[in-house]
């Protein structure tokens, strides 16, 4: 079962630096970066995507831009209370972004 969450600013025009985003997760060293704001590790399995998405409420992941995030997608395989590294990792990005994550609670089929 995956668990999806999301950080997104107060409205789309507002946006995060994302080099200041990928330094933060490629300090954390778990994950294997790849092209267009995706960051992936499998153990704790999580995949995050950084994005500038012209609608909060539709979105692609080829929507990377490498100067402005306003949105970040991450889907994991843990519950953010169930894994101490997955909490302190969503708890770095809440105080970087001064902004919360929040599970998306939208039901997908995998």
């Amino acid at each position: 079962m995956y668990h999806y969450y999301y950080i997104k600013t107060d409205c789309r025009d507002n946006c995060w630096d994302t080099a200041e985003i990928q330094e933060y997760l490629r300090k954390s060293k778990l994950f294997t970066e790849q092209p267009n704001g995706i960051f992936v590790s499998q153990n704790p399995f999580l995949d995050i995507s950084l994005m500038k998405v012209k609608d909060l409420n539709s979105w692609s992941c080829l929507d990377f831009n490498p100067k402005e995030t306003n949105y970040v997608s991450i889907v994991t395989s843990y519950d953010s209370d169930e894994n101490i590294i997955v909490k302190n990792l969503f708890k770095g990005l809440e105080q970087l972004l001064c902004f919360r994550i929040c599970p998306d609670n939208i039901e997908r089929k995998v």
